[in-house]
């Protein structure tokens, strides 16, 4: 009897010991450092971004074995705070000056492996077509934050309807810095999603990108369409430690030619402006 129960207990010792190889076995592929795991946590907010990764993306990685799983935030503080606490794999939501900026100001460890076709912000109406309708003393709605303000007034600054002091026209502009203003427009800082919910109430509104889209703001209507510079085109960013794993698989995915000839065949990105590395040939 005795015998036996040695036998009972080494069996057991046995199989507990293949059963804790194998969990460590599937540890491995999911959560050590730099490991790609089977399925990826996708961090996006409210926009056009989750539809593009979903659309054009998610496809290319299920093709190598991958599953996405979005995970969407109503802020975009949190979508870098759960990056670079691994719990998110990757994201999708913020441009390259924003993110530097989180890293720098939050020591955040995170890095931006690629950016992607990205939607500038538009300028719309309610009551007219094209600024040579909109009368003199116009109420002007423009984001009351520091990035999009200046960005708005830049184009408004290339729409030929104000000037800029020239020392601050290029990303810190404010509407003290308005030079001249001939049509004597009355700007109004706002907050940026409430601008398009006050089309009716003002004269025009400088809507960001994604709070145009998620409004169902018609881009080929718009009085005028922001060309997105470098470093405020959207890019997906990983933790600094997956750069050249889970990093470099969504880069080698954006920069893929099905990923290319997909976005060029979607009507709904035509009016996003395209990254500098795109392909000559498919730049608008």
């Amino acid at each position: 009897m005795k015998s036996l129960n040695k036998f009972a207990k080494a069996v057991l010792l046995t199989a507990a010991l293949f059963s804790l190889s194998g969990c460590g076995d599937d540890k491995k592929s999911d959560s050590s450092e730099g490991a790609i795991p089977s399925t990826i946590k996708v961090g996006v907010v409210p926009g056009p971004y989750r539809g593009m990764i979903h659309k054009h993306i998610e496809p290319i990685l299920n093709e190598q074995g991958y599953k996405l799983e979005f995970v969407e935030f109503t802020d975009y503080v949190q979508p870098d705070a759960a990056l670079d606490s691994d719990d998110i794999d990757v994201n999708l939501m913020q441009h390259k000056n924003y993110l530097d900026g989180i890293v720098e100001n939050q020591g955040l460890k995170l890095v931006s492996v690629v950016n992607v076709p990205t939607l500038g912000l538009g300028v719309f109406s309610e009551k007219y077509n094209s600024f040579d309708a909109v009368p003199e003393g116009a109420q002007i709605g423009i984001p009351t934050d520091a990035v999009n303000l200046s960005r708005a007034l830049n184009i408004a600054k290339g729409l030929g309807i104000i000037t800029l002091k020239t020392e601050n026209s290029d990303q810190k502009a404010s509407i003290a810095d308005i030079q001249e203003n001939p049509k004597n427009y009355k700007f109004i800082p706002m907050e940026a999603a409430q601008i398009s919910r006050s089309l009716d109430s003002i004269d025009v509104g400088f809507i960001p990108g994604n709070y145009a889209y998620a409004s169902g703001m018609d881009y080929s209507k718009a009085l005028g369409v922001e060309k997105v510079s470098e470093p405020i085109k959207n890019v997906i960013a990983v933790a600094a430690k997956n750069e050249k794993t889970i990093g470099k698989l969504f880069k080698d995915a954006v920069e893929s030619d099905k990923f290319i000839g997909a976005i060029e065949a979607d009507s709904e990105f035509d009016a996003f402006t395209r990254p500098a590395w795109w392909p000559e040939g498919n730049k608008e």
